[in-house]
């Protein structure tokens, strides 16, 4: 736990005159709270010995007596006043350093790579993002406001126990080992018992944002029911949880309550002989008696938050922990030492030396040597899981190669910078991803990066200017071009609202081959140097298919294409074709030459034209049907 605080250490530091005024406040605003405790005993004592009348203690006069009225009032406001700043420091601070902390853990998620969110659930990023940064929140604010008063208090109030009768004070004292030895097995439990609950609840998160976003799927087989007894089955583990870390928490208040009373027992018995002169050597009048039970009084809510800090500490360090999790993941693909900042731009000149690429020991692709000249389409297929997406990525570096190398224009693809590198390539997977904005903005995606800076990390929010919410509206001169050469533009005309159509959650509101064309409208606009098209056409129909393509020559003069599919029709223009099997290239050559050879991609071609045959033989059938006039048989019948 103190290494995880160890870590925030720098956050808090960032706040540190903010906090230290406010620790300062509180110092303030506990002596003035207390100063009413001390007026009003010298007042119980000065008119105790005005009403005796003794000429040698003459008591309170009218006027001293008012001046202590007013010094009550004062106090009382200065008090007041304190706590405002207090809430204007400590509570801002840790406003402030939340948003520090999620800004700079938004800017970490966004830098790990594909290796990291293959493994991360959604839910449980965000819960960490939500839940687990508000109890941080509330630790180093609410919490060390608390803290503050806590110490302060015992600090300033013991000062006057002793100064008024140290006896008396030895006799509260003796509740304070209790204290600290139950405190500290609770606080132990608390942290044992809360991250445990906490990761049930990231659980709970994922198990929903998966049921959320798999509706269809959900849905589709009707399996409804057995979705809400899983959840049903981890709520009711969540809850079993929750009880047993509310086991230890709640006795916390009920313990310090219980203290609270044992020390006003003691103040009585033992303060109440002192005045009644039961106590040798340990002279006690009443308005000092006042007095000490006053500010006993006034210990009251600190002692009683002290189960209440505890189990806020518990629970911020725990999920401090969770989230320096994130902080402490890593990227497998980054810029490094061998980064090259000087390479600005590229042309798509694409080559494999000898590449291989193993995952856990197995090899996936093995001995590719190829050769990409740029403005050249290459055609890419084989059978499902030969490594056609892999090859790809290796180009994006969602990877990197296990042996040889991948070069772009004559460099390692290791050394140009991942800012440089991606920014001249665009990619239209299988599966798109798409926003829920307008099909406007969804195709304008990747245009106007250029008018965000970067944004700095680590620093307070108070030395920074956050950026501003910009309303960038999307070159609709480049979004309709990139629509009409996706095959998109007249079926956009015909939704209610056009290109300001709203779009639901990952597109759904699309069907398949309209998510797949608008994606593909998105990677046109961008107008990349090399562009990636991952059987980004397989949801499309053939005739859809050959009008895309059709748009496609006009955008693909002097850009590298990498174009996957299983089609035949797909890959018949491009300049070289290759076809990947078990990892490796087994052949490669246009499309008349691999026809020529007879081999793999010669099948797949046949086989194709064969379906395709059969599919104009039943179509014939079918209009031969629906013409032909009704039999004799029919008739009669």
């Amino acid at each position: 736990m103190l290494n995880n605080f160890k870590s925030l250490v720098p956050y808090l530091l960032l706040h540190r005159n903010q906090y230290l005024l406010g620790t300062l406040a509180v110092l303030g605003a506990n002596a003035a709270v207390l100063l009413p405790a001390y007026l009003l005993g010298r007042a119980i004592d000065g008119l105790r010995l005005f009403a005796d009348r003794n000429p040698a203690a003459p008591g309170l006069s009218l006027q001293q007596l008012g001046w202590l009225a007013l010094g009550l009032v004062l106090s009382t406001l200065v008090s007041g006043a304190l706590m405002v700043g207090v809430r204007r420091s400590i509570v801002f601070a840790s406003r402030q350093t939340e948003y520090e902390i999620r800004r700079d853990l938004f800017a970490h998620l966004s830098g790990l790579d594909k290796h990291y969110f293959d493994r991360a659930r959604t839910g449980d990023l965000m819960n960490r993002l939500t839940g687990d940064l508000s109890a941080v929140r509330e630790m180093i604010g609410f919490g060390s406001w608390q803290l503050a008063t806590v110490v302060s208090s015992f600090l300033v109030s013991f000062a006057w126990f002793f100064s008024i009768n140290w006896r008396l004070t030895l006799a509260v004292l003796v509740v304070f080992p209790f204290i600290i030895g139950v405190l500290a097995y609770l606080a132990r439990q608390v942290s044992l018992r809360y991250v445990p609950m906490q990761e049930q609840n990231s659980a709970i998160s994922a198990k929903a944002q998966e049921n959320f976003s798999g509706a269809r799927v959900v849905k589709g087989y009707a399996i409804e029911d057995r979705e809400i007894a899983e959840y049903k089955v981890m709520n009711s583990e969540l809850i079993r949880r929750a009880l047993h870390l509310n086991r230890v928490e709640g006795p916390l208040q009920a313990f310090m309550s219980l203290l609270m009373g044992v020390a006003y027992v003691l103040v009585l018995l033992y303060g109440g002989r002192m005045i009644l002169g039961l106590v040798p050597g340990s002279p006690l009048t009443l308005g000092q008696f006042t007095q000490f039970a006053l500010t006993l009084e006034r210990l009251a809510w600190p002692m009683l938050s002290i189960g209440l800090i505890a189990n806020m500490l518990q629970r911020g360090l725990g999920s401090w922990g969770r989230l320096q999790e994130i902080f402490a993941a890593r990227a497998r693909v980054h810029d490094g030492g061998r980064t090259d900042r000087s390479i600005r731009s590229l042309t798509g000149d694409i080559r494999y030396e000898n590449v291989g690429l193993s995952f856990d020991g197995r090899q996936v692709l093995r001995d590719i040597t190829l050769h990409i000249p740029a403005g050249q389409t290459l055609g890419i297929t084989g059978p499902t899981g030969s490594g056609k997406t892999l090859l790809s990525q290796l180009i994006t570096r969602l990877t990197d190669v296990s042996e040889g190398a991948v070069r772009v224009d004559g460099h390692d693809v290791r050394t140009i910078p991942l800012v440089t590198l991606r920014e001249s390539i665009a990619v239209v997977p299988q599966e798109p991803f798409l926003f829920s904005d307008t099909i406007a903005s969804n195709v304008a995606f990747g245009l106007d990066n250029d008018r965000y800076g970067q944004v700095e990390t680590r620093r307070s929010v108070r030395h920074t200017t956050p950026p501003e919410a910009q309303d960038v509206k999307p070159d609709m001169e480049r979004v309709k071009r990139a629509a009409e050469i996706a095959g998109l533009a007249s079926e956009i005309v015909a939704f209610p609202d056009g290109y300001d159509t709203m779009l639901g959650e990952r597109g759904v509101t699309l069907s398949g081959g309209q998510r797949q064309r608008t994606a593909l409208a998105r990677a046109v606009a961008r107008e990349p140097r090399i562009l990636i098209l991952d059987d980004s056409m397989s949801a499309v129909d053939t005739e859809t298919e050959s009008r895309i393509l059709e748009g496609l020559r006009q955008v693909q003069e002097g850009r590298t294409v990498l174009l996957t599919s299983h089609r035949v029709s797909t890959l018949r223009h491009a300049d070289h074709i290759i076809v990947l099997e078990a990892g490796r290239i087994v052949e490669q050559g246009s499309h008349d030459e691999l026809l020529a050879r007879g081999g793999h991609y010669a099948d797949l071609e046949r086989r194709q034209r064969l379906e395709s045959d059969l599919d104009e033989v039943d179509e014939a059938r079918i209009a031969e049907a629906a013409t032909a006039p009704p039999k004799q048989e029919e008739v009669n019948r």
